[in-house]
């Protein structure tokens, strides 16, 4: 699939439906990250609340506390093109290669004009069996591991972009999801055209409820991929602490251990809701660091052996995202700007 037609809306102005588009962008030079991210929302019928579009943005740096802000508009802010892909929420815009915006909420204001290469094609990421199955929340990895130039301006201050790495995903729904850990690396230190992504979902916090992990790793030589079916139920990305995760994938011949970690101080908290009415709290930081070490064997009776360790320092997303808020950590509430 095409990266502009992974982007392509799929909000018809039905309810009980939510729409996402986010962009993560890197900047190791400066040791600081943004996450802007463009979405739609439509309450299930029996829901009293009306359909809305909002605009929200984050800004973290090693050396100084996150930001956050929002916006929220009417439905009737919104609107899609659909012969070529470009999304407007109020004065925003998001297109397969542009991305543009200002909010300010808060007593701050982020704003960002960028630019970047569309990916020739999306990525896919994950069993394949799951991207044909009518699920209630779908995720398209549309523009994923794209160089960034231009700008982004944090109360006033801005900062010239070239080359920033960023990941661009689409996310879709009837359903949130009840809980997803998340760690994605495009940069390490030792490596630099190593990537690196796990994540963790479970639909809902029933008992008997899958917990799917895809996790995949891109060395100098060659593309390690935990996320076949015999992989995703195996595999480990869970929480150790606040602001902490370990992660561990095994197949027959490869191997990984790692973790993921960020100061409990950069995480940006948010509140998200389900067309059904429920809430979820997302805690993000875009500084976080990582660690990994992949293990190889032969076949499957021999010993395993250390192939090579990972890391990246403040150059990391980490994600938590539950039906509790995380101890100690803001969040915006949904209603709030």
């Amino acid at each position: 699939m095409t990266s502009e037609r992974a982007n392509q809306s799929r909000w018809n102005g039905q309810p009980g439906f939510f729409e996402i588009w986010f962009l993560v962008v890197f900047d190791a030079s400066t040791r600081r990250a943004w996450w802007l991210r463009y979405t739609t929302f439509a309450p299930a019928p029996e829901q009293a609340s009306a359909a809305r579009a909002t605009l929200w943005a984050a800004a973290f740096s090693v050396d100084a506390p996150p930001v956050a802000a929002k916006a929220i508009f009417p439905a009737s802010a919104y609107a899609t093109d659909h012969e070529r892909f470009g999304v407007h929420v109020g004065p925003a815009v998001l297109t397969n290669g542009t991305c543009r915006g200002e909010v300010a909420s808060n007593g701050h204001e982020i704003a960002w004009d960028l630019r970047f290469p569309p990916a020739a094609r999306a990525a896919e990421h994950g069993p394949w069996l799951l991207h044909r199955l009518p699920l209630p929340t779908r995720v398209a990895h549309a523009n994923h591991d794209v160089s960034c130039q231009g700008w982004v301006s944090v109360d006033g201050r801005r900062v010239a972009l070239d080359g920033a790495r960023a990941t661009q995903k689409h996310i879709w729904g009837t359903r949130r999801v009840e809980e997803l850990l998340w760690l994605y690396c495009p940069q390490f230190a030792a490596e630099p055209g190593a990537r690196f992504e796990a994540t963790s979902v479970r639909l809902q916090r029933r008992r008997l409820a899958p917990r799917l992990a895809p996790i995949w790793l891109r060395s100098r030589e060659r593309t390690f991929d935990w996320s076949g079916l015999g992989s995703v139920f195996r595999n480990r990305v869970v929480p150790t602490g606040l602001g902490r995760v370990e992660v561990r994938a095994v197949s027959v011949t490869s191997a990984l251990v790692g973790s993921g970690w960020c100061e409990p101080r950069s995480l940006v908290g948010y509140v998200y809701r389900d067309p059904a009415g429920w809430d979820v709290y997302v805690a993000q930081s875009d500084v976080a660091s990582c660690a990994l070490e992949r293990f190889e064997r032969r076949h499957p009776l021999a010993a395993w052996r250390s192939a090579g360790r990972l890391t990246a320092e403040h150059g990391a997303a980490l994600e938590f995202h539950a039906p509790e808020p995380l101890p100690g950590v803001s969040y915006l509430a949904w209603d709030a700007v």
